[in-house]
């Protein structure tokens, strides 16, 4: 998973540092390689160009945000972690930091980080996020409280996510994303009735949205007397 604002940061990146001053022989390198996207070899350069100038740099950031790009958590997280001992509070660091638990398997630390960050920044990538690890975990009381906050907020048109359904891959609304994941948490707490009005809800933003759709499907089943060893499907993914 990768968010899109970190995709969005990314792209800024991208733009800015190609700007920055050309005096330094390891930034020429950075620059040219990341021109060609050739990312493996920009964070090579950005290696060299720490070593030689030290790790308290903006490019350390960009070097974390390179490797997660990459798919490369453990590295991501190191730097992340490093550069949060001076910037203790930088939004984009700590939803790094965040991103890599989650996929290294550290859902609970994760949401240690996600938690606060919903709360001082209402935006509602980080409330999914925070949604998906506590159902994840099963939090399930604390999942549906985070599921009304989130619905609280203003959602664009603009604002989607990627999901896996089966072998194959699909996108939505945001939205639709955070009512599908409330109807999971009100069908395990054995609130069958509410979560099929949520999986509803999901499907009136985005009628091809096959997980809720799904989900949907299987309580209609239950209701017909079949499908009685079925349950909602739990797999998503966000963007």
């Amino acid at each position: 998973m990768t968010f899109c604002l970190s995709q969005i940061l990314f792209a800024q990146t991208k733009k800015t540092e190609l700007k920055s001053v050309k005096s330094n022989q390891n930034l020429e390198v950075y620059n040219l390689t990341l021109s060609a996207g050739d990312l493996g070899s920009a964070i090579v350069a950005l290696n060299y160009y720490l070593n030689e100038k030290g790790e308290n740099t903006p490019y350390t950031d960009t070097l974390a945000l390179l490797y997660m790009q990459q798919g490369l958590y453990p590295q991501c997280l190191y730097w992340a972690e490093k550069r949060l001992k001076t910037n203790p509070e930088n939004i984009s660091l700590l939803e790094m930091k965040g991103v890599c638990l989650d996929k290294l398997h550290q859902q609970k630390e994760a949401i240690d980080i996600f938690e606060p960050l919903f709360k001082k920044t209402q935006n509602p990538y980080y409330g999914y996020k925070l949604l998906e690890l506590q159902y994840n975990i099963k939090r399930l009381n604390e999942c549906l409280a985070t599921a009304e906050a989130a619905e609280k907020l203003t959602y664009k048109p603009e604002y989607t996510m990627m999901y896996n359904y089966g072998e194959q891959t699909g996108r939505t609304y945001l939205q639709a994303g955070v009512y599908n994941i409330h109807g999971l948490a009100l069908y395990a707490s054995d609130q069958k009735e509410s979560a099929k009005k949520y999986f509803e809800k999901a499907l009136a933003l985005d009628s091809s949205f096959a997980l809720a759709k799904e989900n949907l499907q299987t309580i209609l089943s239950m209701e017909k007397g079949k499908g009685n060893n079925s349950s909602p499907s739990a797999e998503i993914k966000t963007p």
